[in-house]
């Protein structure tokens, strides 16, 4: 009988103990980004990681799975605990684990993998039971398992606060980031809003998600016995120290630019008990009604930034930072991204000033501004033989203000193609690029690989740059898929005459990755944050 190998990242001495006690088998540890090309490999038959990094540890099972391997997780907490679960881990055990454990892990999870007919429908249905009871990401309860909580509290009091969450950009998060993104911002916002909840009154507040995975929470408040339910106005300054807490653990944990993105609008119900009303209707009616609530005052939170939007177009309340585009295989600088912010708080992302703008038919008047604002800067911000990259929607060309002639240099300009609209007529469109081109500007596809910017959009507007979205580039160390991709457009830019830019690269082994995969120029935080106009030039990077 050949030997079977159980392939780990982990070089815990538990692992090769634990494998001598299994039939013929032997430990086999690896890197985790050499795992996957090794699964294949004959004799092994199950697969053990300890990686903390979500996005690895996904990639891992879905590789193991594809090849009918089971995987065993190795949990530092319980919040690794719960992705385990919720990645469908055959088994999972807790560090430190001794070797007759792991051992025994092992066996279980071949068991698991090997399992057909009824016994996997029975697993299947326990595992689908166990998401409508708790989210496997946040750790919160979801509303079935809070209402049978709460039912004997809300009879004896008489009465429920419903408070229901909205989180109004979270779609736009994994929009432009991922799903991936998403997920860890979710974490860090219940993790958050937890910690708030224990230092506050409202601490005996019941806090769920009102479906597995959902991005918007809700929460139960009932009253202790003699205290009167928190008034509109409690709720109100409740919520606005709620918003600085959260904002502040997401700016830590995941930076500037998805903060700006993070917005939250309650709405409120205040529901009273009435034994002729079915408890579980009572409360379906008051979470609707509290949704309602929080979308009203979104629509009216809308209408204000659309006068603040006003308000900036009017006083040319746009500024810009400067973000370093880096020459790969040097360091050096090779041009600006011109990133166009408004000073007003609520206007701070460029997603939600452009989003603004879209609903206020302000879009001209809006980028008008901001390349006058980008501009500006050139001669203070860009050294000889660097380049501006300016960003440019699809719709700006037909603005009749917006012209070939706007550019006093245009050798040194380079328009990104941000397609936050669809190009509908391409011939069309392609006229117009070429008045550009005459006059000496270049020209770059944005976001690669995101929303409209497509195979379709690089082979029809044949540009000089193409812009990778971040999408492409995050974790790209841990997927295969993602580095063939890199590395065909590379070959494909090269075959053409153009550049690939990798934007987004965050890591210094994602900077490693695009670097051999031939990506000619990067951009970044881990390279570097973006400048303001008065921030002192930068001739080169110095990756740590």
């Amino acid at each position: 009988m050949s030997e079977s190998i159980l392939l780990t990242d982990s070089d815990d001495p538990a692992i090769p103990a634990a494998a001598l006690l299994l039939d013929r088998w032997r430990a086999d540890q690896r890197d985790h980004a050499d795992l996957a090309a090794v699964i294949g490999e004959p004799g092994v038959r199950a697969m053990l990681v300890v990686t903390r990094d979500p996005v690895e540890l996904r990639a891992s099972i879905e590789a193991a799975h594809a090849r009918g391997l089971p995987v065993i997780v190795g949990c530092g907490d319980e919040k690794a605990r719960r992705r385990a679960v919720e990645l469908r881990a055959e088994e999972w055990f807790l560090l430190p684990a001794t070797p007759e454990e792991i051992a025994a892990r092992v066996w279980s999870a071949l068991a698991r993998a090997a399992s057909t007919g009824a016994a996997a429908a029975e697993r299947a249905d326990k595992t689908e039971l166990e998401n409508m009871l708790h989210d496997s990401l946040t750790g919160l309860p979801t509303l079935p398992v809070v209402i049978e909580r709460s039912r004997a509290l809300f009879k004896k009091r008489g009465e429920l606060v419903v408070l229901y969450l909205n989180f109004v950009r979270y779609s736009k998060i994994e929009e432009i980031y991922g799903w991936e993104k998403l997920d860890a911002v979710l974490e860090t916002t219940a993790s958050a809003v937890r910690d708030f909840l224990d230092d506050d009154d409202l601490r005996e507040s019941r806090l769920m998600v009102s479906y597995s995975n959902d991005d918007d929470f809700i929460f139960f408040h009932v009253p202790a016995s003699g205290v009167a339910a928190a008034t509109d106005g409690e709720i109100t300054e409740m919520v606005t120290r709620l918003q600085r807490h959260v904002a502040a653990q997401i700016e830590t944990a995941h930076g500037e630019d998805i903060a700006a993105l993070f917005d939250i609008y309650v709405g409120r119900a205040h529901l009273y008990y009435n034994p002729k009303v079915r408890l579980e209707r009572l409360i379906y009616r008051g979470i609707r009604e509290a949704q309602n609530a929080s979308r009203s005052l979104e629509q009216r939170e809308r209408a204000r930034r659309v006068n603040d939007l006003k308000t900036a177009i009017r006083d040319r309340g746009v500024y810009v930072d400067y973000h370093p585009i880096v020459v790969a295989s040097t360091r050096e600088i090779f041009g600006y991204e011109a990133l166009a912010r408004g000073t007003l708080r609520t206007l701070r992302s460029p997603e939600v000033m452009f989003d603004v703008a879209a609903e206020a038919d302000l879009i001209w008047e809006l980028s008008r501004l901001c390349r006058e604002r980008a501009l500006e800067g050139m001669n203070t911000r860009l050294e000889e033989g660097q380049l501006l990259f300016l960003n440019v929607d699809p719709h700006d060309f037909a603005d009749p203000a917006f012209s070939e002639s706007e550019v006093a240099e245009p050798s040194r300009v380079v328009i990104e193609i941000t397609e936050r609209t669809a190009i509908k007529d391409y011939p069309k469109f392609r006229e117009r690029l070429k008045a550009f081109r005459e006059k000496g500007f270049r020209f770059a596809v944005d976001d690669a690989g995101s929303g409209y910017a497509g195979l379709g959009s690089i082979a029809n507007l044949e540009p000089d740059f193409i812009k990778l979205d971040i999408s492409l580039i995050t974790a790209i160390d841990t997927n295969f898929i993602k580095q063939n991709l890199v590395q065909t457009m590379v070959r494909f830019a090269n075959d053409h005459g153009a550049m690939v830019i990798a934007e987004g690269v965050e890591r210094a082994e994602e900077f490693k990755m695009v670097q051999d995969l031939g990506v000619h120029l990067v951009q970044g935080f881990f390279l570097h944050r973006p400048q303001s106009a008065s921030s002192p030039i930068v001739k080169s990077v110095v990756v740590p």
